[in-house]
């Protein structure tokens, strides 16, 4: 065993502050968010910190308090222009002491990311709150979200091994729905298509179609056209990688910084575009506006994270977020009239430039997969339609390729009501009227406003309380493997009249409701 004697190093000096806590004795509710798609935290975002002398961290935002006294305390980062911004919640004893704020990328002397603390008496108010003060402040424009966003996108059911003939199968049968059960908006190309990763605008020779062709099709259809890329990466196997390493992200040696990505070699490892550039940012205006040109205006921008790659830049004053930031504004510059879809993004730096954003992980027709998806959408409730329109990803209801049953598939369905996007893996060709009737839902039916009635500390909520057209609106789930009666008095509903519910649609329901296993309803009430 070898002693590491020089294992510690010295680290740079950082903006480093802290929120002392006046809450009361007793006071051990925490929610707690990440800052990207995934959660790193299970089994909850709703977290009982009654421990003692310890900490807990948490991205962006963080909200402690008692919940019998009902005083909470919201601390949250409403900018992040140069740097993201980190929490941590100190435990002295067994009382809530302090939220210390880290920002890693401003140095001593630097104007800070802007902090925000509230108090109130509802911690869900304050969260509401925190996010119509973020996206103000981000200057996130207006969001057009009267209707549900609908579309098909390939991944889910091909994955990379999509075909031109795959593709085309599933246009025709979108536009033979257009009129039917599943009105489709969008048709997106997934992974699969181009050379290799970074070269978007070179053609696989499995697509033997032009792209341009293909993009003529689908909007012929009436539908808009859209495609597949990660803007901030490119493969060390890329032509443009190959034409241009002084484009990428450094080393302290001076050679591109790679990372191990998610592709099969020689297409495996990534290097960042350094979008400090000049140069940089107008190759990513080209790409784009070349897409634009073929007749593509919907853009799944995948792997933003990856963006923020940590290492030398050209412009010295620049740092991951900043960079990241004048990459998206030359994007968005470059297609205004384009819908920028973000996928692992880092919430706040793409706030004002995406219009919509992955807000869980990936998805599977499998239930493990679908509870997981719609546990990390409802947690970020309050960001939809707020800081962006919130794409749970791609509804499962198929019965093939896949092992789930139809309650599962509900809820799947229901993240979509949810959030009121609604794009779907599914192949139309093969799916069954009983599961097409689902998508057909999930792209008609809006939940708005939803937020958590019920919530378990270490556990999440299984009822949600909102609005469908106007009248009043509770979904239920139940994750358990028994069937679960839910009382009107704790759905928040009027005991003394009928709800419909309309989500398998059971119709009319008095008192109580039976959610059977795996699966949800969704109950409205009201004139």
């Amino acid at each position: 065993m070898k002693l590491a004697s020089d294992a510690l190093k010295p680290i740079r000096s950082y903006y480093r502050r802290e929120v002392r806590l006046d809450l009361p004795p007793g006071a051990h509710f925490m929610y707690r968010g990440d800052n990207n798609m995934s959660p790193r935290t299970e089994p909850s975002m709703y977290l009982d910190a009654d421990v003692f002398c310890s900490e807990f961290s948490s991205d962006d935002v963080i909200i402690v308090g008692h919940e019998k006294q009902q005083q909470y305390t919201l601390v949250g980062a409403v900018t992040a222009l140069r740097s993201l911004t980190f929490l941590t919640l100190i435990m002295k004893g067994a009382n809530m002491h302090a939220i210390e704020v880290r920002q890693p990328d401003i140095g001593e002397g630097d104007t800070p990311e802007e902090i925000i603390v509230l108090k109130g008496g509802d911690w869900r108010d304050l969260l509401a709150e925190y996010a119509r003060r973020t996206a103000r402040r981000m200057q996130v424009p207006p969001l057009d979200t009267r209707r549900n966003l609908t579309g098909y996108c390939t991944w889910y059911y091909y994955y990379a091994e999509v075909t031109e003939k795959d593709f085309l199968e599933n246009v025709e049968a979108m536009r033979r729905h257009l009129d039917g059960a599943y009105r489709a908006q969008v048709v997106q190309i997934d992974d699969g298509y181009q050379t290799f990763q970074g070269d978007w605008n070179d053609q696989d020779p499995s697509w033997p179609t032009p792209l341009q062709e293909i993009g003529r099709r689908i909007t012929g259809t009436g539908m808009r056209a859209g495609i597949w890329l990660m803007p901030f990466q490119a493969s060390t196997a890329s032509r443009v990688f190959r034409e241009h390493p002084e484009w990428f992200v450094t080393d302290d040696t001076g050679a591109p910084k790679v990372a191990k990505g998610w592709s099969p070699p020689p297409d495996d490892l990534w290097a960042c575009l350094d979008a400090s550039q000049p140069a940089v940012q107008e190759h990513l205006a080209r790409v784009f506006r070349t897409f634009r040109s073929w007749g593509y205006t919907y853009f799944k921008m995948d792997g933003l994270g990856f963006g923020l790659m940590e290492g030398n830049r050209a412009d010295p004053a620049a740092t991951p977020v900043s960079a990241f930031r004048q990459g998206l504004k030359a994007i968005r510059d470059a297609v205004p009239d384009a819908h920028l879809l973000g996928c692992c993004p880092p919430f706040m730096a793409c706030l004002g430039y995406i219009d919509s954003a992955r807000v869980s992980g990936d998805t599977h027709a499998s239930w493990g997969r679908i509870r997981s998806c719609m546990h990390a959408v409802l947690s970020r409730w309050w960001m939809i339609d707020t800081f962006f329109r919130c794409d749970p990803d791609t509804m499962m209801a198929r019965q093939d390729r896949g092992s789930t049953t139809p309650g599962e598939a509900r809820v799947s369905i229901l993240t979509g009501i949810v959030t009121g996007v609604a794009i779907t893996s599914d192949n139309l060709n093969t799916i069954t009227p009983e599961r097409l009737a689902l998508l057909s839902r999930a792209a008609t039916i809006r939940m708005r406003d939803a937020r958590p009635v019920d919530f378990k500390l270490w556990g999440h909520p299984s009822v949600f309380a909102g609005t469908v057209d106007g009248r009043r609106a509770v979904a239920a789930i139940n994750e358990t493997e028994t069937a679960r009666e839910f009382a009107f008095e704790a759905l928040t509903l009027d005991p003394a009249r009928e709800a419909e519910e309309i989500l398998h649609p059971l119709g009319a329901r008095k008192y109580t409701v039976t959610v059977p296993p795996h699966d949800a309803v969704l109950l409205v009430q009201g004139a």
